[in-house]
């Protein structure tokens, strides 16, 4: 009696989510597919409250640990990013990106390259538009348009019929189908952004129209979306006195961003029995960006640097370059230019048939990404004036001290140009894949559906970098003068202060990146390949399944084992002599049981448990065996193909209680046991190369971790008024070898894992009626160890908080005028050196405003 009551519910959810047509009926991912044939209600989701209840009862009724996002209205997701909507999730954090927009996600304190993330179950290619950004395999979520986006699942815990590849989760991006719709459903939006610290005004618009026929056996969409953002901007003060190559400035970043994406789908279902949809999704980002840091330099030889320092009174603890003082020389105002871009497609062909005995689905597709940072010029502007002194001090744990003294930061004409250096980076990723899966309902005592599958995919990533060879006089003007800023002004920073002490100049003199490159471009004589960095990693995946569902009177849920094999190769040139190009290969397999149980308790509170083992696969840049080389410290650094997966054994359990339709409480324990990890530069030998002993340094294998923690959630409504909230607590470690004074290994010790918060929590409050809808959003995370640095890493982040605001006016029951603010109260981040508690970042992002009046029919 009870199972045919959950089935009657969960249909209910099913059939009101697909007519409101903002979610997806790739629920069927997080829940039961049987179905049923009573006549029961239709939920429409619109409106804040119902994309809550949707939500909530996609959890509950989930097979596995589920939380989701549902889409308040067809072009209207909680907040104007991807992961900034997921980060409401318990405990779910995100790393903002250069411009602080969230950017990647992280599921119970992993790094977030350890996050599966794909597009309706499969994989998204991206190469990134910043060239210094690892390779990882998580598609960067800024670059998806939340107006196309139905809803967004997160699995904390797997099945065996999801993809592989999340030790800290999976999140599905899903996206609608025209079937799914009402007849010619058409919905337009326009919209206007600004960014408090950046002068100038974004536009954007997004359109989608939606059609099927009477007998709703066939249909297509088609949505468009464009967006220019400006002002995507960072005012920052940056200290890197304890770097190899060491310095400290007054930094701006600034890009105008623009994206347009585009999505079509054409669905035939001639019967209830078969459905085949034809899908495409693109997307392409021109991010042409500039960065302007006007330095003290110190270089890579700290003797050097400290002998032209007077007044010092402290070293910097691993490198000892003097952190305070008055420095004999003037300032280097570094640029780097970018014409940065990233285009992104997915071609995939979908087919659903139901037999008497038996369902299948089968897909095809393949995605495809190619981009770079369209060549990065680099350029260094010098002031002539003489007896320039540059006083300094980096021994704060918020701010720092860079005041030049005989020169005017401002003054354009003061600063001259030095000749460019462009370098091209340029990378491709693309994958295929093929897959089968088969449902049987079957009645094998409590086992009541077994599902099967096999899945293809073959993978290519490549990156390499091409020098341009510039003709001579690219730095003189006509009359064989030295070019200033003069030429290229494009006024001041107007640096917020952020990060800088009084004295520390604010209006440096801004150089217009677009014209510079414009002028750059015309002396281009040729390009020439940098051998040491080519590189080229291929994967073939193969992956089996079977997974048994079972429900009985008072529980359910699933049992399941995947298999995976897959086999590796890199090519890349000797990264000694650079004459020849060199092969590696690497394999592995990994079978990896799930099981998920979920039990009623009463009609309103369930325990939840789950356990799995799982794994996700290096990034690019670690596997990639390209190679630099630092003549200064005779140092090679490489990737490395001879590295298997991060591990992991996982487990949670955890109460949940729905004491109304829209409202939950729930208490969760989790642990994952991470048996490796991958140590960047970990490995280092000596090589002889011409009689001089060099350094090699690789990636290799790590060892184990352990993270473990509890999750808190809370949601209710009181009438038009509603409040959620979430907190969790994690703590966990890395091991690493502990080595003597010479080096030797002494013992085996405990360091911090970078990305891991051991707090987080999420508070929304909302007011909804028929004629607006009002959200606050707050965000606080913890400090925590800097992604790039590694396990035991040297920076972290300091705890920040963001708080966010979204107001809509229902003009009538077609229009609608909302406006969303994020980062509302301006909060600035901070990274500091633990070594000596010092600043090494201070970021001010701004505020950024959106006006949006959108339609819909």
């Amino acid at each position: 009696m009870f199972t045919n009551n959950f089935k009657k519910s969960l249909l209910a959810v099913n059939v009101g989510l697909i007519l409101s047509g903002t979610a997806s009926i790739n629920i069927a991912y997080a829940a039961d597919e049987n179905q049923a044939s009573e006549s029961v209600e239709v939920i429409e989701v619109r409106g804040i409250r119902r994309s809550l209840e949707a939500s909530l009862n996609t959890k509950r009724f989930a097979n596995a640990v589920v939380d989701s996002i549902t889409a308040e209205d067809i072009g209207k997701m909680p907040d104007k990013n991807i992961a900034e909507s997921l980060q409401r999730i318990p405990g779910v954090s995100i790393t903002r990106n250069f411009a602080g927009e969230g950017g990647s996600v992280s599921i119970r304190g992993t790094n977030p390259e350890l996050t599966n993330v794909s597009l309706n179950g499969n994989y998204v290619a991206s190469t990134g538009w910043f060239s210094q950004q690892a390779m990882t395999r998580s598609f960067d979520m800024d670059l998806m348009p939340t107006e196309m986006v139905a809803g967004v699942d997160v699995y904390k815990s797997p099945t065996a019929s999801i993809d592989e590849g999340g030790v800290g989760g999976t999140v599905v991006m899903r996206t609608r189908k025209p079937l799914q719709l009402d007849s010619l459903t058409i919905f337009g939006s326009l919209e206007a952004q600004d960014n408090s610290i950046s002068d100038g005004t974004g536009y954007g618009g997004t359109g989608l129209v939606s059609w099927k026929n009477d007998e709703e056996t066939w249909g297509f969409l088609g949505a468009l979306s464009t967006l220019e953002t400006v002002g995507v901007c960072a005012h920052k003060a940056e200290n890197y006195l304890d770097d190899s190559w060491a310095g400290a400035g007054i930094a701006e970043f600034n890009q105008t961003r623009k994206r347009d994406a585009l999505n079509f789908v054409v669905q035939y279902a001639p019967s209830a029995n078969l459905d085949i949809s034809l899908n495409y999704f693109g997307v392409d980002l021109d991010a042409g960006n500039s960065n302007q840091n006007y330095l003290i330099i110190a270089g890579s030889d700290a003797a050097d640097f400290n002998s032209k320092v007077t007044g010092a009174t402290g070293l910097s603890p691993t490198e000892g370059f003097a952190v305070n003082g008055t420095f004999a020389g003037g300032p280097y105002d570094d640029q780097n230019t970018r014409n940065a871009e990233v285009d992104t497609k997915v071609y995939s062909v979908d087919v659903d048939y139901k037999a008497d005995n038996y369902s299948l689905n089968a897909k095809i597709g393949k995605t495809e990404a190619s981009g770079g940072d369209g060549g990065n010029y680099g350029i260094g502007w010098t002031s002539q004036a003489p007896n320039q002194q540059i006083i300094f001090d980096m021994t704060h744990s918020k701010d720092m001290l860079l005041q030049p003294v005989g020169t005017d930061a401002s003054n354009h004409a003061e600063y001259v140009m030095g000749v460019p250096n462009v370098v091209e980076t340029i990378r491709s990723d693309e994958e295929s894949f093929a897959q089968i899966d088969f449902d049987f309902p079957v009645e094998f005592g409590a086992v009541t559906n077994i599902k099967t599958g096999l899945k293809l995919r073959d993978h290519e990533f490549s990156s390499y970098a091409n020098k341009w060879d510039l003709g001579a006089g690219v730095n003189l003007d006509a009359n064989g003068n030295l070019l200033t800023k003069a030429d290229f002004a494009d006024g001041t920073f107007d640096h917020s202060g952020v990060g800088l002490i009084d004295g520390s100049p604010r209006n440096v003199a801004r150089v217009d990146g677009d014209k510079v490159r414009a002028h750059v471009d015309k002396f281009k004589t040729g390009s020439t390949l940098q051998k040491a960095g080519w590189g080229k990693v291929k994967e073939d995946i193969f992956a089996a399944y079977v997974q048994g569902d079972f429900s009985g009177e008072s529980y359910r849920g699933n049992v399941g084992l995947r298999y995976v094999s897959t086999e590796a190769s890199a090519q890349y040139y000797d990264f000694v002599s650079l004459s020849s190009i060199e092969k590696e290969k690497n394999d592995y397999a990994d079978w990896l049981p799930s099981f998920n149980l979920a039990v009623d308790l009463a009609e309103d509170v369930i325990l939840r448990a789950s356990a799995s083992k799982v794994m996700s696969r290096p990034n690019y840049s670690y596997m990639n065996p390209a190679s630099s080389y630092n003549d200064t410290t005779k140092t090679y650094t490489r990737g490395s193909i001879d590295l298997d997966p991060y591990r992991a054994t996982q487990a949670d359990i955890g109460v949940e209680w729905y004491f109304n339709e829209s409202s939950l409480f729930s208490v969760t324990l989790f642990n994952k046991d991470i048996s490796s990890f991958v140590i960047s530069g970990g490995k280092v030998s000596k090589l002889e190369v011409d009689g001089e002993t060099r350094i090699l340094k690789e990636n290799v294998q790590g060892l184990g971790g352990k993270i473990e923690g509890i999750e808190f959630q809370y949601q209710q409504s009181f009438g038009d008024f509603g409040l959620l909230a979430n907190v969790t607590y994690a703590e966990g470690y890395g091991l690493a070898n502990q080595l003597d004074s010479n080096g030797a290994l002494v013992g085996v010790k405990k360091e911090g894992l970078p990305g891991l918060s051991k707090l987080t929590y999420n508070l929304t409050g909302y007011y909804e009626t028929e004629l607006v809808a009002l959200r606050l959003a707050y965000n606080y995370r913890d400090d925590y160890i800097a992604e790039s640095t590694g396990i035991g890493g040297n920076a972290f982040w300091d705890a920040h908080a963001f708080l966010d605001l979204s107001a809509t006016w229902h003009v009538n029951e077609n229009v609608d005028l909302s406006l969303e603010a994020t980062n509302l109260l301006e909060e600035t981040t901070v990274q500091r050196l633990s070594v000596y508690n010092a600043m090494r970042l201070h970021a001010d992002n701004g505020r950024n405003t959106y006006l949006k009046v959108s339609y819909r029919f």
